[in-house]
């Protein structure tokens, strides 16, 4: 018989052919096929002979059940093999029929043609596992991750992933929100940048935020301000930071951070190396927080910035921090505004100005630093070579305390200082004669709050009225003025009143204060004149000067209540103060 007519005789199936298989198919079906018998239909349904091509339509099985599916498709290939003879290529016999083109190239079609048991059964089982490993931008991992948290996935983020800096401030992400920007976060290799600020992650989304650190080695700057991560938060990042060498910048600001995690956070200053910039401002550090910090600084020599601005040290406080400043050796910026110094802080501050090397910057506004403070702070002044700008404002330092340190600048011929800030600090003649030939000399700014002199036509109004401190400035000169010559009130009263009509005129006054020597502005006089004139007459009688007595005494009681003045003022001693503040930069009192 020829190789046409055993190929006709063979009666192959048709294409289309499909073995058929029951829902409930079990391996007793397939051992029935094994040998050699073809499954029963209903009688509803014609006998089809095995097709080879529609094997790939077996029903489905478990994907538990692999290796099943594949025995069973190596047991139905001997089948058609033993029934229909070899399936093997015969191109090569010689006595094989040739194929028409038509025939060709659906042969080439059937060999392009997959079936379910030649799939990539990998992928069928991996395959969302292969749809992130294709997620080379995290974005479809973030969606996912919103989805399981039950987050709000942030346009702005899938907008920006690839960016080096991501800003979200005040975004409101919140803690899942933070666990899910994590997910992509761990891979990411493109933010440098991120920052977070005011989006109440909490301490949840902050211990997320550490974990994620764990992989990723790319991000270098972190703000995190303004997110209630409170002291659990702050530990938790903490803690990955002991080991992390990438973070350079690490805000933490208005977190409600307290004393608890001081340690865990100058334990890491004393173990991280990379650290550079650290802000801590608006906490609720107190003393024993402090003493932590002391510890850190004392041991530390990378960290170039630190703000401690805003939290709760007060006197004692100040003192440890101020001691950790004057042994450290590296610190570049410092920020301590708003923390009490008060009159030993501004002692112990001063002695860390004059040893320390290394720092440039330091704000130590609104401190309550009283007159003789200032005195202090000038001492080290006076021997400091290194720092660069200086912010005292908002303290009552008084007309002579702001003079004392520019004295002590003057003095010092390797003083590198090139901005001084006094705002809110009132000065007078001399201070302002002082700044004129120090900026002459060297290349500094000086900022202050006034009293400038007339021709500069200061107007010192709040509110329509005039300043009150302006106005004490001058009570002050005729307080001093009825000391120095023994003077009551009224023996002042009788002085400027010439005409004896027991009422003083505005040319009287002004008249009384040239004789007298004081050195007050017209501005001055004018503002006390009509402070002192009640009724708005023109005239100053002796009631409303001593109505004004007892004004003056007792703003000076409530300012040393407040801890703005720390000498007995109320009769005019200013002027003694004054002088020993201006005399304690021939002293030593650093040692």
């Amino acid at each position: 018989m020829t190789t046409e007519d055993e190929i006709t005789c063979l009666s192959l199936p048709a294409e289309d052919d499909v073995l058929p298989v029951s829902a409930g198919r079990d391996l007793s079906t397939i051992r029935e096929a094994d040998e050699g018998e073809v499954p029963r239909q209903s009688s509803s349904m014609s006998k089809r002979t095995p097709s080879y091509r529609g094997s790939a339509k077996f029903q489905r099985r478990p994907l538990a059940d692999l290796e099943g599916i594949e025995r069973e498709a190596q047991e139905i290939h001997q089948i058609l093999i033993t029934q229909y003879g070899c399936l093997e290529d015969s191109s090569d016999d010689d006595s094989s029929v040739p194929l028409s083109e038509e025939e060709r190239e659906s042969s080439e079609n059937e060999d392009d043609y997959d079936t379910d048991l030649e799939m990539d059964l990998d992928r069928w089982l991996h395959a969302e596992r292969s749809e992130f490993k294709d997620d080379m931008t995290g974005e479809k991992k973030y969606i996912a991750a919103c989805e399981y948290n039950g987050a709000l996935p942030a346009t702005y983020f899938i907008k920006h992933i690839t960016d080096h800096k991501v800003s979200m401030r005040f975004h409101g992400i919140g803690p899942a929100g933070a666990k899910s920007m994590c997910v992509p976060l761990k891979t990411n290799g493109k933010i440098e940048k991120l920052d977070l600020e005011g989006n109440w992650i909490e301490g949840e989304g902050c211990t997320c935020v550490a974990d994620m650190l764990k992989d990723n080695i790319y991000i270098t700057e972190l703000i995190l301000s303004e997110n209630k991560v409170r002291s659990y938060g702050a530990v938790s990042l903490c803690q990955i930071l002991i080991k992390n060498d990438v973070i350079t910048k690490l805000d933490l600001s208005g977190n409600d951070i307290k004393d608890d995690a001081a340690e865990p956070i100058c334990d890491m200053l004393k173990k991280n190396t990379s650290l550079k910039h650290l802000y801590l401002s608006h906490n609720h550090f107190e003393e024993e927080g402090a003493l932590q910090f002391k510890d850190a600084l004392s041991t530390n020599e990378t960290l170039e910035t630190l703000d401690l601005s805003w939290n709760m040290f007060r006197t004692k406080g100040a003192i440890y921090i101020a001691e950790g400043i004057m042994e450290n050796f590296g610190l570049k910026t410092m920020n301590f505004s708003m923390n009490g110094l008060g009159l030993h802080g501004a002692e112990a501050m001063g002695k860390a100005l004059k040893n320390n090397r290394t720092l440039l910057n330091l704000d130590i506004s609104f401190n309550r630093i009283p007159e003789r403070g200032s005195g202090y702070i000038a001492v080290g002044l006076q021997t400091n070579d290194n720092l660069q700008t200086l912010k005292i404002s908002s303290n009552p330092l008084g007309s002579d305390g702001a003079l004392t340190l520019l004295i002590a600048i003057e003095r010092n011929d390797c003083s590198e200082l090139t901005y001084l800030e006094l705002l809110y600090v009132w000065v007078k003649d001399n201070f302002l004669d002082a700044k004129s030939r120090l900026e002459k000399e060297r290349e500094i700014a000086i900022v202050h709050g006034g009293l400038l002199p007339e021709e500069n036509k200061l107007k010192m109004k709040i509110g329509g009225g005039v300043d009150k401190w302006f106005v004490q400035d001058a009570m002050g000169c005729l307080k001093q003025h009825i000391k120095a010559n023994n003077y009551r009130l009224l023996d002042l009263f009788k002085d400027f009143d010439k005409d004896g009509n027991m009422q003083i005129s505005r040319d009287e006054f002004f008249k009384g204060i040239q004789v007298a020597g004081l050195m007050l502005t017209e501005e001055q006089i004018d503002a006390l004149m009509n402070h002192l004139d009640r009724d708005r007459n023109g005239l100053i009688d002796y009631a409303e000067l001593i109505e004004g007595d007892k004004e003056y005494r007792a703003n000076i009681r409530a300012a040393k209540v407040s801890g703005e003045i720390t000498t007995d003022d109320t009769d005019g001693p200013e002027k003694e103060s004054n002088v020993s503040v201006l005399n304690m930069l021939d002293q030593d009192f650093t040692k």
